[in-house]
């Protein structure tokens, strides 16, 4: 089969290797699409901070099971899937305890161990999600990053008839303004310096888009809203600007969820934190309860996965998508790859 594995940064390379096959509790997929995450990104420069050189890449995937092995119900053959990619332990603290998106050995397929960015690809089988009839393989795509947005939103808290800032008009951020939106919040802000992504944005249900550009977005906050505006805070770009940003506009006694990932460490006014009683609130990946929700979203519409895909590529395009990526900026959204 022919794989893409970036052997170094800024080196994604063709290879033909052998064909998977399972082993005992694992399933083979043929991968019929596959999106390109920000994380991909970091790595594909060597900036992601847990991801190293050689990998193949690849962890938002859908695709169709093609063999099974040792104890996998043959029910799963034929059967059009997406995967939660998320190799743990099962035996830590978090893990027994249902968080086994925080595993204490944590290895995510496509960044810790070898991705979709291939014909086929094998992993567990309880990690398979039944995609239904009538959705496409390109909205399928779209439930790993969604169940991204769906966890950061269910760990803020409750979001019903809340004020709510997302940083970042990203795949991501457009996602989680999307979910806060769908479960209550009772107007969603975007600040996104890209033209595009904040036009994006609007139309997929933002109330108010900032060019932080153009504006601070703290002190247009304050002005529009007041001091005790601004309910909730999602981080969703990974820099130190958005997150001062954030402690400055978030009323005293709130909470900031860092979903971005950073490539490098940023300076937080802590001070600022500890004198406000703000909680910034990490948040990483999902857990099954999370897939199921996206699914369900997705299906019912209340939330729209199709306006985020900008950019198409066939499988033998694959070397060329970071190029794309970069050559596009922001008018490149979410970039998939095809395998008819």
């Amino acid at each position: 089969m022919r794989r893409f594995n970036l052997i170094e940064p800024q080196r994604l390379v063709e290879e033909e290797v052998p064909a998977p096959e399972p082993g005992a509790g694992e399933a083979v997929i043929a991968v019929k699409c596959v999106g390109v995450c920000g994380s991909d990104i970091h790595a594909y420069y060597g900036e992601h901070p847990y991801i190293s050189c050689p990998i193949v890449p690849g962890h938002e995937f859908v695709g169709i099971v093609t063999k099974v092995g040792e104890g996998v119900d043959e029910g799963w053959l034929g059967k059009r899937v997406t995967v939660l990619p998320s190799l743990v332990c099962g035996k830590c603290y978090n893990c027994r305890n249902g968080r086994f998106n925080i595993c204490q050995e944590l290895r995510v397929i496509g960044c810790q161990s070898d991705g979709a960015f291939a014909e086929f690809v094998t992993v567990p089988a309880d990690k398979l999600f039944s995609l239904p009839d009538d959705m496409s393989w390109e909205e399928a795509a779209i439930i790993e990053p969604l169940s991204v947005a769906v966890h950061a939103v269910r760990t803020a808290g409750e979001v019903v008839d809340r004020r709510v800032v997302v940083y970042g008009g990203g795949p991501i951020g457009l996602l989680v303004m999307q979910v806060a939106k769908a479960y209550g919040a009772r107007e969603v802000i975007l600040s996104e310096p890209d033209s595009f992504r904040r036009s994006l944005a609007q139309k997929l249900g933002a109330d108010y888009v900032l060019d932080p550009g153009t504006v601070q977005p703290s002190q247009w906050l304050l002005d529009k809203f007041g001091a005790e505006g601004i309910d909730l805070s999602f981080e969703c770009v990974g820099i130190e600007a958005t997150m001062r940003e954030a402690i400055l506009s978030n009323r005293k006694g709130t909470t900031i969820v860092v979903a971005g990932v950073f490539p490098k460490p940023a300076m937080v006014d802590m001070g600022l934190v500890q004198d406000r009683e703000l909680r910034l609130l990490g948040t990483l990946m999902y857990v099954k309860e999370d897939y199921t929700e996206a699914i369900e979203l997705l299906s019912s519409g209340r939330v729209q996965g199709l306006p985020l895909i900008t950019h198409r590529l066939d499988f033998a395009d694959t070397a060329k998508a970071f190029e794309i990526i970069e050559k596009e900026k922001g008018n490149c959204v979410k970039l998939l790859i095809k395998n008819r």
